[in-house]
């Protein structure tokens, strides 16, 4: 039985440590999480979008 592969999961590429999440599509989302990033990355838990740590991007460091 031939079928198609899913699509591999959203990766945004991001500038800051902490994103937010809501699976996009509206109402066809899911609740809104907060993620941060460790070693430069972090996958939702929800929808599988994968967030990185846009190459060169500088961050602050903190207080």
């Amino acid at each position: 039985m031939a079928g198609t592969a899913p699509e591999p999961p959203e990766t945004i590429e991001v500038e800051e440590l902490t994103v937010a999440c809501d699976g996009g599509g509206g109402a066809l989302g899911h609740p809104r999480v907060y993620l941060t990033l460790v070693d430069g990355k972090v996958e939702c838990g929800y929808c599988d979008r994968l967030y990185v740590l846009k190459p060169g991007t500088k961050i602050a460091g903190g207080h």
